[in-house]
């Protein structure tokens, strides 16, 4: 998987209650510009997926695992770009105490 950035549009609006449909009144209606950032984990012709939260795959622990998955239709995208991770950290195999101190002296 890579990790991405996607810009698409997206429907905008919706009134919590009934209005009177004024339409000349009102700014033009605009489709809104969305931008994503995840795991691309499926590129179909008619649809992305993107993960914005993965585990690690490690065989002693558990398969990888993801959470927020998007679907996304192709038609609404306007670009997808690659994202460049920095070099990799050592697992956070680190106590939470530690990792607790070492956030207070940065």
């Amino acid at each position: 998987m890579r990790l991405v950035i996607v810009e698409w549009l997206d429907s905008f609006g919706c009134w919590a209650n009934w209005q009177p449909m004024n339409l000349d009144e009102s700014p033009s209606p605009e489709p809104i510009l969305c931008r994503s950032v995840g795991w691309l984990a499926y590129d179909g012709k008619k649809c992305k997926v993107i993960v914005p939260h993965i585990s690690e795959d490690d065989p002693t622990q558990s398969k990888r695992q993801g959470c927020g998955d998007m679907t996304i239709p192709t038609k609404a995208i306007i670009s997808i770009s690659s994202l460049i991770l920095p070099r990799k950290r050592r697992s956070a195999t680190i106590p939470a105490k530690g990792l607790v101190r070492n956030a207070k002296s940065q």
